[in-house]
């Protein structure tokens, strides 16, 4: 707020609503300014009295004519010499501003009630936190468990597999001892938006989900091979088996086939391109009677298996605990911080075309990341749980 904006502001009765409606950042500016200018506390000291006489006053009448005299002072403009810059202009009316502003306050919560000053709630400021470890196990029974609700320990038995909760986030089965699993169907562990989780899988491999995604897997693997089906975006560490068993992700017709690799996947439905990033060892990526072997460092893109060099950094950087993005579009990082988030994003008027690069640790408040996006020309409003852009 300038010292010309709070001059014009106290020259009409909507300074009162202005006054209530502050944020302590003005007034610490203009404390601020006071200890740093000594002409401007002069001038400040100079109408000290009147405005105190204001905030004082009890009479309502009294007070309004207090109000008056204030107003006519302030629309008085002193003359200023020639020397002295533009600015130096606003020195006096801005004096008298913060004041009032500080001052006024403690007359107007003393005065009679007559009507009240509504405050909006777009004039609270909001936060979004960021997502936590949340997710959802459906067993082959159809029976569904919450896993950010349930208890630490044992959440379930299946066919000589137990299922356990960990403190830290994941979900473990593991094998009976002396007693092999029969075959218990299909499970399906489910993060929603603003959630994620680790499940290790009877075989020894992890996966790490991120947020808005679906993993189902055979709760005990057969002779036959390791098939899991993925919706949304996870990180695996296939464990490699001595008998060589190989280990199968479906991604809509996209298939990817390893032996024991450390590998990410993302293939959310609202993204252009299915992207396939490989970490160590070696993975073969299929769609119909295309396919693509590829090595460390690398990653395939698209319809067309399209391989390139991969920044690995910034496609395991959600299992790792950071968001990254480099040289990627406003739409695109949006995508990512709605899944997050669990946000709506609303676009409003021509969004200026531009690529960001940035890191923030993933348990950040979404204000934190939407000040790097706001050093272009883009800004952004927190409604509830909606990001509206707009430039």
């Amino acid at each position: 707020m300038s010292e010309k904006d709070f001059s014009y502001l106290v020259q009409d009765e909507r300074f009162i609503n202005y006054c209530l409606q502050r944020n302590a950042a003005d007034v610490q500016y203009w404390e601020e300014r006071l200890r740093e200018d000594p002409m401007l506390a002069r001038e400040v000291a100079a109408l000290k009295p009147l405005v105190q006489a204001l905030a004082t006053a009890s009479p309502q009448q009294e007070a309004q004519q207090q109000w008056e005299q204030l107003q006519q002072r302030l629309s008085a403009s002193p003359a200023v010499p020639p020397r002295k810059s533009r600015l130096a202009a606003y020195r006096w009316p801005a004096a008298a501003a913060v004041l009032a502003l500080l001052l006024w306050g403690a007359w107007w919560l003393k005065r009679p009630a007559v009507i009240p000053v509504p405050v909006t709630q777009k004039n609270t400021p909001q936060d979004i936190p960021a997502g936590g470890n949340k997710a959802t196990l459906t067993l082959a029974n159809g029976a569904r468990i919450l896993l950010d609700e349930a208890a630490n320990g044992a959440v379930a038995s299946q066919g000589g597999i137990q299922i356990h909760k960990t403190a830290n986030g994941q979900l473990v089965y593991t094998l009976a001892a002396n007693n092999p699993a029969a075959d218990t169907g299909y499970n399906t562990i489910q993060t929603p938006k603003g959630g994620q989780y680790q499940v290790n899988l009877p075989d020894g491999s992890k996966v790490w989900l991120n947020a808005a995604t679906t993993l189902t897997f055979p709760a005990a693997f057969g002779p036959g091979g390791r098939t899991v089906t993925l919706n949304g975006e996870a990180y695996f560490e296939v464990a490699a088996l001595p008998h060589a068993q190989p280990f199968t992700v479906q991604v809509n017709d996209l298939t990817v086939g390893v032996l024991g690799t450390t590998f990410n996947v993302m293939g959310y439905s609202d993204e252009k391109n299915i992207r396939t990033t490989l970490l160590t060892g070696a993975v073969r990526v299929s769609r119909g009677n295309t396919s693509n072997v590829l090595q460390p460092g690398q990653q395939a893109i698209g319809n067309s298996l399209q391989v390139q060099a991969a920044d690995t950094e910034e496609a395991i950087a959600w299992k790792n605990g950071m968001t990254v993005f480099t040289n990627a579009d406003i739409h695109s990082i949006m995508r990512q911080i709605a899944r997050w988030y669990d946000v709506e994003v609303v676009y409003r008027g021509d969004i200026p075309q531009r690529l960001f690069t940035g890191k923030i640790p993933r348990d950040a408040n979404v204000s934190k990341v939407l000040k790097i996006l706001e050093l272009s020309n883009i800004h952004f409003t927190i409604e509830d749980r909606k990001i509206i852009v707009t430039p």
